[in-house]
C-alpha cells in the first residue's frame, strides 16, 4: 500500500504540495509543488516530512530519485542531506 501524506494547505484550503512516502524499497517516490508556489522553499518542508514519516516507521535506509536534468530537486536532496550514490540510465523503446 502507498500512503499519501498532504502536507501543505493554503488559506483556501487549496493544495500547494504533497509527498508520497514510498513503502518497497523505502524512499521519496513522488514529491511536488505545483508551478505557481515554486521558488518559496516548501520542497525543504516537504521532504523533510517524507523523511520523517519514513524514519519514524523504523526505516534504517531512505532512498529518493530524481531525473539528471531536474536541478532544483537535486539541491533539494543536497540540502537536506541525501548523498548522491548512484546513477541510472532507463531506456524504453
Amino acid at each position: 500500500m502507498v500512503a499519501r501524506r498532504h502536507v501543505g494547505r493554503e488559506r483556501r484550503a487549496r493544495r500547494v504540495r504533497r509527498s508520497r512516502p514510498q513503502r518497497l524499497p523505502p524512499g521519496i517516490a513522488y514529491l511536488g509543488v505545483v508551478p505557481e508556489h515554486r521558488g518559496h522553499g516548501y520542497v525543504d518542508c516537504l521532504l523533510a516530512e517524507g523523511t520523517r514519516t519514513l524514519a519514524a516507521e523504523g526505516v534504517p535506509r531512505i532512498r529518493a530519485a530524481t531525473d539528471l536534468g531536474n536541478v532544483p530537486m537535486a539541491r533539494a536532496f543536497a540540502r537536506a542531506g541525501y548523498g548522491n550514490f548512484e546513477r541510472a540510465i532507463n531506456m524504453a523503446w
